[in-house]
């Protein structure tokens, strides 16, 4: 019985399933501006869904409105998954996705997707958006004398990590989607996930294998990265699980460790010791005899200038009393 379910189950996703691929990978995108000269428009669509700052592409502020946009050549969309950054989704929140193809009037296009809640959004995410276009455009907007949710930015920033975008791209006036094979009922091995079985599981905790779909760890990340994929390492001066230890700001390089262990890297400070940097230094032997030397010295110096300022005193006065001698001498002698 439970073959005969199984079997089922194949049959329906391989007739329901085709030979798609993530359509924006490495395609050329554009971004209305970059806050830093590293953030390139093709950072969200180069395969990488890590959520580090480096990782993602993002607009400068005080705008009130801002797009990324790639160009798909023309497709067959089935659906789009987005990352966006850590610890950004009020940036996120009022987000829309439109497919068109005209690239300016992308808003003439299909909206395939518009956060609308009073609530912050998530930061990974994937819908549904069966079209065919062009462009596929991530659209956000702080537009004047319009009330948003308190939760929301003040201005419209992009911060866009990855976009995959499932589908079938056009192949001689047509779209190459073709029948699932019979390997389409294995699902990814080797520690691999995702589209094609293409993409490396992170660091999943207890030697857990990623979801063979999206990637994520279940059981979180090993000490040293973050979830939920766990390809990224812990943000500079943070370790251990999920990245909650700081590191001694005694370290040699300040605030700088190793993110799993939290081991110094460098050395310490000066007067510090251990792997943390969290031990006092004491003096060797070498060093105290040098202490003591050096005291030894500075106090025969300090001896010998006062032997000589009170031998100078003596002699001064020595000198005024023989003077004082000397001339009641001649004046009793003139009498």
């Amino acid at each position: 019985m439970k073959n005969a379910l199984l079997f089922l189950v194949v049959f329906v996703i391989c007739r329901n399933s085709y030979g798609y691929v993530n359509l924006a990978l490495n395609k050329h995108a554009t971004i209305t501006s970059r806050a830093h000269f590293w953030s390139r428009p093709e950072l969200a669509n180069d395969g990488n869904d890590g959520q580090g700052d480096a990782e993602c592409t993002q607009t400068i502020n005080n705008v009130t409105e801002a797009w990324w946009q790639v160009d798909l050549i023309g497709a067959s969309i089935l659906s789009v998954h987005i990352t966006y950054a850590q610890n950004s989704a009020d940036t996120m929140a009022g987000f829309s996705v439109y497919v068109s193809d005209d690239r300016n009037n992308f808003k003439g296009g299909h909206l395939c997707f518009h956060h609308n809640a009073d609530t912050l959004p998530a930061l990974i995410g994937e819908f549904e958006c069966k079209v065919h276009g062009r462009y596929l455009t991530f659209y956000n907007e702080r537009l004047p004398n319009v009330q948003y949710p308190d939760l929301y930015s003040s201005s419209a920033v992009i911060q866009l990590c990855e976009v995959n975008i499932l589908g079938c791209e056009r192949y001689d006036g047509g779209f190459s989607c073709l029948p699932c094979s019979s390997l389409c009922k294995n699902t990814c091995r080797n520690s691999t996930y995702g589209i094609n079985c293409s993409r490396q599981c992170g660091h999943c905790a207890n030697d857990v294998i990623c979801d063979h779909v999206n990637g994520t760890c279940a059981e979180g990340c090993q000490a040293g990265w973050i979830a939920p994929f766990c390809n990224t390492s812990c943000p500079s001066g943070s370790f251990g699980m999920n990245c909650g230890g700081l590191c001694n700001d005694k370290c040699k390089t300040r605030g700088q460790c190793d993110p799993v262990t939290g081991h110094c890297v460098g050395g310490c400070a000066g007067g510090w010791k251990g792997d943390f940097c969290n031990q006092l230094t004491e003096p060797s032997g070498v060093a105290m005899e040098e202490e003591s030397y050096l005291v030894e010295i500075v106090i025969g110096v300090v001896v010998g200038i006062i032997i000589l300022i009170i031998a100078v005193i003596v002699i001064v006065i020595f000198v005024r009393y023989i003077q004082r001698s000397d001339s009641r001498s001649i004046a009793h002698q003139k009498k």
